[in-house]
């Protein structure tokens, strides 16, 4: 791996920690939280298990954040009547309303992020970062795969 192609790993990393910074100060949430909200604004409340899967994030850390936005009455979680092994999530209102009274200032955010880049910068940025996530995802499925050698 040369210096350029190391340094350009490097810099998505920092780019993406900027991001969820700058999001977090002017969104008032972390991103994590916002697409937790948006996933269940979206779909009016889901399995717990499916939402982890849909956001790509681990059951543990979600059920984490889960648990803190029930205390704080921004979500409602139940067992589910037809299997106790499975939460179901829904927003409770305070939730719909926190999501409700975000979502300008994220489309703010998101407009202030890409002001003044080209089209052609913004497709070709698109297509490196799709590609590198199709990498990381296969690599990360061939780990999985592997026997373990212990």
């Amino acid at each position: 791996m040369n210096s350029q192609e190391k340094n350009l790993l490097q810099q998505i990393g920092r780019t993406g920690r900027a991001m969820h910074a700058a999001f977090e100060s002017e969104v008032g949430m972390a991103l994590s939280r916002w697409r937790i909200l948006q996933a269940l604004y979206e779909r009016g409340g889901a399995a717990q298990k499916d939402l982890a899967r849909w956001l790509s994030m681990d059951p543990a850390s979600l059920t984490r954040q889960m648990k803190q936005m029930e205390s704080e009455g921004i979500v409602k979680r139940r067992i589910s009547p037809d299997d106790n092994r499975v939460t179901l999530v829904e927003l409770a209102q305070k939730g719909k309303e926190i999501f409700e009274a975000a979502q300008p200032l994220r489309v703010a955010f998101s407009l202030r992020a890409l002001e003044g880049l080209s089209r052609d910068h913004l497709d070709a940025a698109m297509a490196v970062l799709e590609a590198l996530e199709e990498r990381f995802r296969a690599a990360g499925s061939a780990s999985r795969d592997r026997p373990s050698s212990g």
